[in-house]
């Protein structure tokens, strides 16, 4: 009757430290999904803070800027030189008859042109520049100097260049000089933000800067908005040892 006892002890002992482990994971469980969702309202908040901060800091730069608007148009760009021409408009808050303003192009002063209540001037740059000039403005010997990004161009490339992107599917191999590839090419294109479409595309292969092959591409109307084509391919052509 006592080892009957002790086993039904020792069988509820044992039962209620399975209970209490189930219970004990179910609470750890429970603490690091509390923990979880604090850190996330944490985050939010040092995320919506610093927002804030971002936003009244602007603000109070807006507030402190000489300057009421600041603009760039890029132009159409020169295939010869591979330039493109940029029209920089400045709006100042307070325009004065005496006032002149000008932009400091990494030391190069440029005078604007006054026009109503604008100031502009054009500037040809070339396709690899990055913009970011200095506004100067003077008034009865009276000189300020700041930057606005308005008048940021980071990538002219993008601006003027449509976007084209091909993707090959497909098998190739090289053996005994000769070069094979049979497939596809998936091809994306747009134009490009200054809405510079492409007006005819070819598919090119150049060995050592010598074109050995060249296809064109038929383009369907797309209304400028761009598309995507699949484009065969099955290319066999011989290629010397070096190349």
């Amino acid at each position: 009757m006592k080892k009957q006892t002790a086993y039904i002890l020792v069988a509820a002992l044992i039962v209620l430290q399975l209970y209490s482990l189930v219970k004990i994971n179910s609470l750890q469980s429970r603490v690091e999904n509390t923990n979880n969702t604090i850190n996330s309202v944490e985050n939010r908040l040092d995320n919506q803070i610093n927002s804030i901060y971002q936003n009244v800091d602007q603000k109070l730069e807006a507030q402190a800027s000489f300057i009421h608007n600041s603009s760039t148009k890029v132009g159409k760009l020169d295939i010869a030189t591979l330039t493109v021409p940029i029209t920089f408009t400045i709006e100042p808050k307070i325009v004065m008859e005496t006032m002149s303003v000008s932009l400091d192009f990494n030391g190069e002063i440029v005078r604007l042109e006054k026009s109503g209540l604008q100031y502009s001037t054009t500037k040809n740059f070339e396709i690899s520049d990055r913009i970011s000039p200095k506004i100067i403005m003077e008034d009865n010997g009276v000189k300020n100097i700041e930057e606005h990004m308005g008048l940021r161009v980071s990538n002219i490339k993008e601006q003027v260049f449509p976007y084209i992107f091909a993707r090959f599917s497909g098998q190739s191999s090289y053996g005994s000089n000769e070069y094979r590839a049979k497939g596809h090419l998936d091809i994306d294109y747009k134009p490009s933000q200054e809405n510079n479409p492409f007006i005819d595309m070819k598919y090119v292969i150049k060995v050592d800067d010598e074109i050995i092959k060249e296809t064109p591409v038929v383009l369907e109307k797309d209304g400028g908005l761009g598309g995507t084509f699949t484009l065969d391919i099955d290319d066999k052509y011989s290629i010397n040892d070096g190349q």
